[in-house]
């Protein structure tokens, strides 16, 4: 297969090479992940969290992952109200870490293609949804950050729609066929770090 590539490559107008990851997570011994937040109701942050450790073990199997949980679950374990360098190293003592990944998807933007009165009273609408996520590797013995990368991305999404108070519903029973591409394009973007890939020489 990998003479089949090559090959392939060698003919698409020059050589290339394949380069290594530019993230090696086989620095770390345990890396713990906290589910990531998200101010969007419904599971947008779960669907994120395992979509994200499913392309990080896809481009670099075997990595030893720890799903700690939701933040409010590891931040009331340590004792800590927010996860700052101190709860970092807190967690990496509790859970016998070396690095964290903690994430933050955010919804930016939500532009209803329907009347506002429908989406006060229906949750199967579509909208226009931007977004952005934000990920991070924090070493456990610091605090310290020691990689991060943001992407952003503009989707239609159905199931999409506002409460009384402006907060944003995201209730499909299947969010993945509901808002899977706009996560998957994020969550993609974001961890192009830990994956090989090809030069031109």
């Amino acid at each position: 297969m990998l003479g089949a590539i090559l090959v392939a490559a060698a003919g698409c107008g020059g050589s290339k090479t394949l380069m290594p990851a530019r993230i090696d997570l086989g620095a770390f011994q345990r890396i713990g992940i906290v589910e990531f937040t998200s101010n969007a109701d419904g599971s947008l942050q779960s669907l994120a969290s395992q979509d994200f450790i499913e392309r990080l073990q896809a481009s670099q199997p075997g990595v030893p992952l720890l799903e700690l949980g939701s933040e409010r679950k590891v931040l009331a374990a340590i004792g800590h109200g927010k996860l700052d360098p101190d709860a970092i190293q807190a967690l990496g003592k509790a859970y016998n870490v070396d690095a964290v990944i903690i994430g933050n998807l955010e919804v930016t933007d939500v532009e209803p293609k329907v009347s506002l009165s429908q989406i006060l009273t229906s949750m199967d609408v579509q909208a226009d949804v931007q977004a952005s996520l934000t990920t991070r590797i924090m070493e456990a013995a610091s605090g310290a950050t020691v990689w991060t990368r943001s992407a952003r991305s503009k989707e239609t999404v159905g199931h999409a729609g506002l409460d009384k108070n402006g907060g944003f519903h995201f209730g499909a029973s299947d969010p993945e066929a509901a808002y899977g591409t706009l996560v998957g394009d994020l969550v993609y973007s974001v961890t192009q770090d830990f994956r090989s890939y090809w030069v031109s020489d």
